[in-house]
């Protein structure tokens, strides 16, 4: 999408894709977030949670995932580079959510031959809880 595309009327669902166990072990052994909380079930147990918890950073990166699936993807076209990504856990993602996205812009600014789109991304599980707010900074080209 490109500068002109991201008006104050543009939002976005998307699909929903359920978190796994494999998901779970594969991003904390790839990024070393070998958390006990994220991979030990007795361990987590014990916690306030019940039971293991995906990594915050691990739902964020699907919900990004999911941005890109949207059928008119900011992610594409005029984009040009993620700038920065504010998020806030609000709630633990377990084995079997099923995440989707809610987006819409927040702000733009104007820099010439470019743009800056803020996108706001609620994160929701199943049961439509807010898990995570996202805010996605992105540089995007004009038409």
């Amino acid at each position: 999408m490109y500068y002109e595309d991201f008006g104050p009327d543009y939002h976005g669902e998307t699909k929903g894709r359920t978190v796994t166990e494999t998901d779970i072990v594969l991003f904390a052994t790839m990024t070393g977030a070998l958390n006990s909380a994220f991979l030990n079930e007795q361990f987590a147990k014990s916690t306030q949670f019940g039971g293991r918890i995906a990594p915050g950073f691990l739902t964020a990166s699907i919900a990004t995932g999911l941005i890109y699936q949207l059928s008119s993807s900011p992610f594409e076209g005029g984009f040009v580079a993620l700038l920065n990504a504010t998020l806030t856990a609000q709630k633990a993602v377990k084995i079997g959510d099923t995440l989707s996205c809610r987006v819409s812009v927040k702000k733009k600014m104007d820099k010439g031959t470019r743009g800056i789109v803020v996108l706001h991304t609620e994160v929701l599980n199943q049961s439509n809880e807010k898990v995570m707010e996202i805010d996605h900074a992105i540089m995007v080209n004009k038409r």
